[in-house]
């Protein structure tokens, strides 16, 4: 009775193969420590958002009030705080996606650093649209305290320009950055 049946021999043949298998460790513990440091740096710059938004919201109704500010700022100033709040909202929504998860085993762990790669890769996204739609906004702002001053607004166009560009190539290479560890967080799952 101890000897084994044909399929229970090629059951073991291939267990055995199965463990022999080369796999990639995850190290839950460096993956945990990393989560959190993100996920301060993610809170850090949503409440700069929040700052920023309350920022230009204060300044847009201080100009209503204040008779120093001509039109064109205070426009700039009412379209700049309703896009950073609709901002904010958006940047809100996709980080509080992730930090909602658990994160109690570590498989879960695993899976939440995975939600928190998708979220970054969302929101560098957000980042690089808004700054398409800060692009010809900042460029009318420009033009129109242009008509009021003698000055040449070159550098102004040179600065407004090359500081949006500026922000969309971070964003771009925060979005590849995060997309890399994505793709290798799902060669890991592939195999």
């Amino acid at each position: 009775m101890s000897e084994k049946s044909p399929i229970d021999e090629q059951w073991d043949s291939l267990v055995d193969d199965w463990q022999s298998q080369p796999y990639e460790k995850v190290d839950t513990n460096k993956l945990i420590k990393q989560l959190k440091k993100r996920t301060f740096y993610a809170k850090l710059v949503l409440f700069l958002d929040v700052i920023a938004t309350v920022g230009l919201a204060w300044s847009f109704f201080w100009s209503l009030d204040n008779d120093d500010f001509n039109l064109p700022t205070t426009i700039y100033l009412g379209v700049g705080a309703v896009g950073s709040l609709i901002y904010t909202i958006l940047a809100f929504n996709i980080r509080f996606a992730t930090w909602r998860m658990d994160a109690s085993d570590p498989e879960q762990v695993f899976h939440k650093n995975m939600s928190a790669l998708k979220g970054a890769i969302q929101y560098a996204n957000l980042w690089v649209y808004s700054c398409y739609i800060i692009l010809p906004l900042g460029n009318w702002f420009v033009w129109e305290i242009g008509k009021t001053t003698e000055k040449s607004m070159f550098y102004g166009y040179v600065f407004m320009n090359s500081l949006t560009l500026f922000m969309i190539a971070c964003g771009l290479v925060f979005k590849a950055r995060r997309q890399r560890e994505l793709d290798s967080m799902n060669e890991i799952i592939n195999g």
